[in-house]
C-alpha cells in the first residue's frame, strides 16, 4: 500500500535510514542526497511516499519543497514489481514542478525515467583526486596582485558576508544559490563542520571568496563549496582557495578528495580537472517533458 506522509516519527526515520543505508550498499552510490537527508531527519521541509510497513518501508520517494526536487529510493528485493514508476507517478503528481535525482544515473534510473515520461535536462558531476601523491603548494598559486589578500579561517562575525558571497557566486544555481543565513548557522552547527577547514579570502575586512571543506571519515575529504564574488572571477582567487583548503586535507591525513560541480560550468570543471581532479559519477536530473 502507498502511503503519503508530510512528517515522519522517530521510528520512520530510522526505518528509511536503514533502507537507504541498504540500498546504497547495493547500487554503490546513495539513493538521496544531503538535501534529502535533512528532510528525513526534519530539518527541512518535506513530504513522502513509501510503500510496505511504516516501520518496514521497501520503496519511498522524498519530496524535497526547498529545493523541488524528488529522490528514490527502492529495495534491491523488490525492483521489476513496479513499485518504483508507481512512487515516482504519485509524488509527480503531487509535485509537478520538482524534479528527479537519479544519482549515479544507473540504468535501472534512466529506464524507469523513460517509462514515466521524464527527460534529462542537467547533469552534476562528482569528482575525485588522490592527495598522497602530492597537493598544489597555496603560496604558489597566490594570483598576482593579491598582495592585500589575506585567507583566514571561519569566526562567526564573517557568517553574513560568506552568505552575500554565496548567494552573489550561484546565483544561477537551483540549490546552492538559496542558502541563507538560518540554513548557514544550522549547517555549522553540524557534528562534522571545522571552522578550521572553512577558508575566507578577505581584503580590507571585505569577503571576496570562501573555500568551505568537509571531512567524511576514512581518509575522504570534500571541496564542500568554493564561492568567489562576481568582482574577483578570473583573477586566480578560486585556484587558490583550492589549494588552500587540499592542503589543509592532506595535513589533517585525508588522502582522497571530492567535489561535486554542475556538467554545463565548463570553466569550472576545466579548472578541477588541471587540479588532477577526474570524473568519476555523473548524476542527473529529470523532469517532466514541456
Amino acid at each position: 500500500m502507498l502511503v503519503s506522509l508530510t512528517s515522519l516519527t522517530p521510528t520512520m526515520q530510522e526505518a528509511l535510514r536503514t533502507l537507504v543505508d541498504e540500498i546504497t550498499r547495493h547500487d554503490g552510490v546513495s539513493p538521496i542526497n544531503e538535501s534529502g537527508l535533512l528532510g528525513i531527519e526534519g530539518r527541512r521541509e518535506a513530504d513522502f511516499f513509501f510503500m510496505g510497513r511504516r516501520s518496514d518501508p521497501y520503496g519511498f520517494v522524498v519530496c524535497d519543497e526547498r529545493d523541488r526536487t524528488l529522490m528514490l529510493g527502492v529495495h534491491p528485493d523488490h525492483r521489476g514489481e513496479g513499485v518504483g514508476a508507481e512512487l515516482l507517478r504519485e509524488a509527480i503528481r503531487a509535485h509537478p514542478e520538482s524534479a528527479v535525482w537519479a544519482f549515479g544515473t544507473l540504468p535501472g534510473g534512466a529506464a524507469l525515467a523513460e517509462e514515466v515520461g521524464l527527460v534529462p535536462f542537467r547533469s552534476l558531476l562528482r569528482m575525485e583526486k588522490r592527495l598522497d601523491s602530492g597537493v598544489p603548494d597555496p603560496w604558489a598559486e597566490r594570483p598576482a596582485g593579491a598582495d592585500d589578500v589575506q585567507i583566514v579561517t571561519y569566526t562567526p562575525d564573517l557568517a553574513e558576508a560568506i552568505v552575500r558571497v554565496n548567494a552573489e557566486a550561484f546565483a544561477h544555481h537551483p540549490e546552492q544559490g538559496k542558502l541563507s543565513l538560518d540554513e548557514f548557522h544550522d549547517l555549522t552547527s553540524r557534528p562534522w563542520f571545522d571552522p578550521e577547514g572553512l577558508f575566507v579570502a578577505v581584503r580590507d575586512g571585505q569577503v571576496l571568496g570562501f573555500h568551505w571543506t568537509k571531512r567524511h571519515g576514512d581518509g575522504l575529504g570534500e571541496v564542500y563549496v568554493i564561492a568567489v564574488a562576481r568582482a574577483e572571477e578570473g583573477k586566480g582567487l578560486g585556484r587558490w582557495l583550492l589549494a588552500r583548503g587540499l592542503s589543509h586535507l592532506a595535513a589533517r591525513g585525508d588522502d582522497r578528495v571530492q567535489l561535486y560541480v554542475e556538467g554545463d560550468q565548463r570553466r569550472v570543471v576545466d579548472m578541477y580537472v588541471k587540479a588532477g581532479f577526474e570524473i568519476v559519477q555523473t548524476d542527473t536530473s529529470y523532469r517532466v517533458e514541456r
